[in-house]
Order: structure tokens, then sequence, then C-alpha cells
């Protein structure tokens, strides 16, 4: 008799198996959907952050436009910069001058009588000390009178204004060198030593005076105190120092050799290049920007790509508004003068990015730099224009950190789904384990049962 089977019943059941693969189908869509989402919103942030750091970038380039200082930039230049150097602020006009260098500021330096060394007693007393306008003292006690010390003591004073002494210890000797504080005749050293013949000291302070009125002093001029002098087309200017700051407004001449009666030709003019540049950069920044938007929202019907911000309405805002200000003729400004396209610079309609045409730019920069200074500069210029716009737009409240702080709470709540599926996948594999070891208990014991009728059936055979 045949014995009785139970297909696919027993102990045998992978009931590890079977709770994985049911488990995982019910994650799968969720799952695939928070994933897919998140991509998308993940894609959409970084494409958030590349355009708002496009703008940022453009708009450095704006705040040189903005001002007037871009257009009123000058150069000068010499024809002989061993002699002259010069530098020139917007205020500078252009112009052509000659100048010569006659002699340069030097600073004064007067030297002792030479004494047997530094140690060498000199006499004691005062030494009145002026330079300038400004006047010190310093006390020399017996004892305290040799060179070193009377070097110290005026180094030492609290008023001294900057003269420095030091001692030289020469062939001849040791002497005592001062050095006035600065460059300049208004800079020149007085030493008057005041003594008490009663204190009975047969020293003579009176070897370290000098006189600049007096016909022969003690002390020597080692350097004298003299301002630099030029000629600037003719007129005669002087400075305590090597640098002539108000000879011509808005322009600083540093002379660096005297060369008496030799002519440099000092020539200022409009610094066009520097203007150049700076709408050039303008034009360049314009261009990233716009070449980004298209790129974000681009769409490709062959590999049907689209771009990570194809039909966002923030960047759609942005290219539109883009082309408006590029567009927008400036209230105020010449009737031939007030667009970037007669400036010659175009807007190209398939792509919206600007190209320049050089020659035209270039000669309208040479003859009417005034009026684009109008056109780009002040409140209300393009390049303010263009600011203020676009401020509504990368700035901590515009509105591409608006819509980037949204995405950013989808990221958290996605994540918190993830987190919450995880949880709810946890339970489900231990109910369906529960349920499944109960069923593999249930089978073995039916396994148990079929073996057992089984052997008693083939008794009765």
């Amino acid at each position: 008799m045949a014995g009785l089977t139970t297909n696919g019943l027993g102990s045998g059941l992978d009931v590890n198996s079977l709770v994985t693969q049911l488990v995982q189908a019910e994650r799968a869509p969720t799952a695939s959907r928070i994933s897919a989402r998140e991509t998308k919103v993940q894609s959409r942030l970084s494409a958030y952050g590349g355009l708002r750091a496009t703008v940022a970038e453009f708009q450095e380039t704006l705040k040189k436009l903005q001002s007037e200082t871009a257009f009123k930039a000058r150069t000068a230049q010499v024809s002989n910069d061993t002699l002259v150097k010069a530098t020139a602020g917007t205020q500078a006009v252009p112009g052509l001058y000659n100048v010569s260098v006659e002699a340069l500021a030097t600073t004064q330096k007067l030297a002792s009588p030479a004494f047997a060394a530094a140690t060498t007693s000199v006499g004691t007393g005062r030494l009145d000390i002026s330079a300038g306008t400004v006047n010190f003292s310093v006390n020399i006690a017996a004892g305290n009178d040799s060179l070193s010390n009377i070097r110290d003591a005026i180094n030492n004073a609290s008023d001294n204004p900057g003269i420095r002494a030091t001692v030289i210890n020469a062939s001849t000797g040791s002497h005592l060198v001062l050095t006035a504080a600065g460059s300049g005749s208004a800079q020149g050293i007085s030493i008057n030593a005041v003594f008490d013949p009663l204190s009975g000291d047969t020293g003579d302070l009176g070897q370290l005076n000098y006189n600049p009125a007096a016909g022969s002093n003690p002390m020597e001029v080692k350097t004298p105190a003299a301002d630099a002098r030029i000629l600037l087309d003719g007129f005669t200017l002087t400075s305590p120092t090597n640098t002539f700051s108000n000879a011509i407004d808005g322009v600083t001449l540093v002379v660096a050799k005297a060369s008496p009666g030799e002519k440099v030709t000092l020539n200022i003019n409009e610094d066009r290049a520097s203007t150049r540049q700076a709408i050039d950069q303008f034009v360049a920044g314009y261009n990233k920007l716009q070449t980004q938007i298209n790129t974000l929202t681009a769409y490709n019907p062959t590999t049907q790509v689209a771009g990570q911000l194809q039909g966002d309405a923030v960047t759609q805002r942005l290219a539109s508004v883009l082309k408006s200000e590029i567009n927008t003729a400036l209230a105020g400004a010449a009737l031939d003068l007030d667009s970037l396209a007669e400036l010659g610079i175009s807007s190209q309609a398939k792509t919206g990015t600007l190209t320049v045409n050089a020659t035209r730019l270039d000669a309208v920069l040479s003859t009417r730099m005034s009026e684009v200074s109008t056109l780009f500069s002040g409140s209300s210029g393009l390049a303010s224009r263009f600011a203020q716009m676009l401020d509504g737009y990368a700035s901590t409240t515009g509105v591409i950190e608006g819509r980037s702080s949204s995405l950013r709470t989808e990221v958290k709540s996605l994540s918190a789904q993830k987190q919450a599926l995880d949880l709810r996948m946890t339970a489900l594999d231990a109910r369906y384990r529960k349920q499944f070891t109960a069923l593999d208990s249930l089978l073995a014991g039916f396994s148990n049962t079929s073996s057992f009728l089984t052997q008693q059936l083939a008794k009765l055979s």
C-alpha cells in the first residue's frame, strides 16, 4: 500500500528567505519613491547652490562699475623713472608736464670732535636740543658724562622727538653722531650746552654745541638738513621728503635721483585699459551666468535628458529679468548712448549671451568716457540696477535661498520618511518571522502525524 505524502510541508520550510523576500517586496515601492525624490531634490539643491555662487561672482564685477572710479582712473607715464616716479588718482586732470629733479631731501647728521674713546668724559651740565618746533633737554651729571653716557641720555629722553644718537669709533677717535628725526630743512638740529662754572667740572660740554646761524661750530655737519627741490614747468617746488603729493592735483611724484637741468616728461592720461577691463569682466560674468542658466534649464529631446532646473520658475524668471535689464535704455542718458547695444555690446537672440564689438567700444571709450560712466555708474546706472535686481536672488533672504531652504526642509522630511520606513519594515519582519515560525512548527507536526499513519497502515497490510 502506498505511503501517505504531504508535498512541500514539514520543518524544511526556509523561513528566513521567505520573510526577507516578502519584506523586500513591501519595502521596494516606497523606498524607490523616496530615493527618486531625494535624488531630484539633492540635484536641485546643488544646482541652486551653483547658480547662487555664479550670481554672486557676477555681482563682484558690478561693484567696480557702480563707482565712477572705474571711469576716472588715470595713468601717469614718465620718460625717465630712474629720476622720477609718478602715480595719478581719479582727481588728476590729463595733461603733459616737464619735471627736473634739482635736489633730493636729506636727513641731517652732526658729528662731534674726536675723543679718545667712547668712555672719555666730555663735561657736565645740560644740553638743550631743538629740532624744528620741538625742544627737549638732557642733564649730564658727573660720572655720567662720557660720550656713551651722553648718547644714552639723549636716546632715552622721554620728550625726544626722534633724534638718534650713536657713537662711531673712527680712526681719528670716537665721535658722537646725531641724526635728525626726519629729512628736510625743518628737521635741522640745534644744540646748546649750559653748564655751571661753580660745579668745579673741568670738562667742556660746549664741544657738543651746534648753532646753524653761527659761522663755525664744534659739531660738524656730515649731512645737511635739506628739502627736495624740483622744477615743474618752470616753477620751483620743495618738499621735506622725496615725495611731492600736492604739486599737481591728484598726482603724487616721488623723486629718486637728482639731475639738475635734465627734463623728465610726465604724461597724465585717462586709464581706458582699466575701464575696458572692468567692462570685459562684466560681460564675462554675465555670459557665465547666462550659460549656466541655459544649461540648467535645457532639455535634449534626442536623449530625453533635462537640466537640473528645467521648468523651474525661479530660474526662468531670473533669465527673463536679465534679458530685460540688458535691453532697457537708461533714462536721462544721451539718446545715442543710453544702452549697451550703442556701446557695442549686443545680446545674442538664441543664447542670450553678450558679444562685444571691440572697435566700437574702444572708440566710444576714447571720446565719451563721461557718458559711458553715466551709463554704468551711479544709483540709476546699469550696474546698480543689475546689483539691486540680483540681490533679490542671491542674498541670504533672496529667492534662491528661500527655494533652497524649502528643499533642505524636504530633504529632512525624506530622511524622516526613510527612518519611519525602516522602523515599519523591522516590525513587519518580526511579525512575518513569528507567523512563519509558527507555521513551520505546525507543518512539522503534520509531518510527524503522516509518518505515524504510514507506519500503522503498513502493519495492516
